[in-house]
């Protein structure tokens, strides 16, 4: 997998537009677009290769950042969400989301969002945190009504582990588009086998006279042939049509080569031609 660190101005931009609640979005945890953003979906029923993979690679790899240096998983079942959601579009899919912030983060003196500035006060010696809305009107507030003139300084939010993950994968795949090539070619090795065997017991039915060893060594025998077709369609695909054309000419061959064993074997008694 490609790797990039991102430094906290590129962290929190992607917060901001990723904590951007869309307006048909409903969901039971309101942690999802609040506190948690998302980071990758996969539609369940799309049979995506590529998809379940990034999917699959990115849940570990977010779980590990989070639980990096723990012996339980307590923080990563609170900061990684893998939610089940439905779109009307798509059906049903799974989503990860990741808490952004960490749980000790300031927030705003006048509203819940998360601050931007600290403000101090001299004579007290306390910080009043303002995110940069709130800020705006505490520095018209000073200004119209003489206030004593503070000096803000700008206030970064501490990001989770997971979060830090999730923007490093995000920023990975806006340049490549698999996570882990190694998951993804196991994948697709696996779908062709599987895909590879269905179309010859498809084309195995028509020939229900055959015994099972006759048909296994068939296969065997033209696997090869079959292994060239391997990349060329999506997916891992394969083109039944052509499995059906290399499986008869291979049961063809297999058992003509089994006629001839037969009818130019040895009669018992008979002399043999030297």
């Amino acid at each position: 997998m490609i790797s990039y660190e991102c430094d906290d101005d590129t962290l929190g931009e992607y917060a901001a537009k990723l904590l951007e609640r869309p307006t048909d979005f409903g969901a039971s945890d309101d942690r999802l677009y609040r506190t948690h953003a998302p980071v990758i979906g996969c539609v369940d029923s799309a049979d995506n290769l590529m998809a379940e993979s990034n999917f699959d690679v990115a849940l570990d790899l977010l779980r590990s950042a989070a639980d990096n240096g723990r012996t339980d998983t307590e923080i990563s079942d609170e900061h990684v969400i893998n939610a089940g959601i439905r779109h009307w579009g798509w059906g049903n899919c799974s989503q990860i989301f990741v808490q952004v912030y960490a749980d000790d983060v300031m927030q705003c003196r006048k509203c819940d969002s998360i601050a931007d500035w600290a403000v101090s006060r001299k004579k007290h010696g306390r910080r009043r945190f303002l995110c940069a809305s709130c800020k705006s009107d505490w520095d018209w507030d000073t200004q119209q009504y003489s206030l004593p003139a503070l000096t803000p300084i700008k206030y970064r939010p501490k990001f989770t582990a997971a979060w830090r993950e999730a923007c490093s994968i995000l920023s990975a795949l806006e340049v490549y588009a698999v996570l882990d090539d190694s998951d993804y070619s196991k994948r697709e090795w696996e779908r062709w086998q599987s895909n590879v065997n269905e179309a010859l017991e498809y084309v195995q039915r028509e020939y229900e006279d055959d015994t099972e060893p006759e048909s296994a060594e068939i296969a065997d025998s033209c696997r090869e042939e079959i292994g060239e077709l391997y990349g060329h369609e999506p997916d891992s695909g394969i083109d039944w049509r052509k499995v059906e054309r290399i499986y008869r000419k291979a049961r063809d061959a297999y058992f003509t080569t089994l006629a001839n064993e037969h009818f130019n074997a040895p009669i018992a008694g008979q002399l043999a031609f030297a």
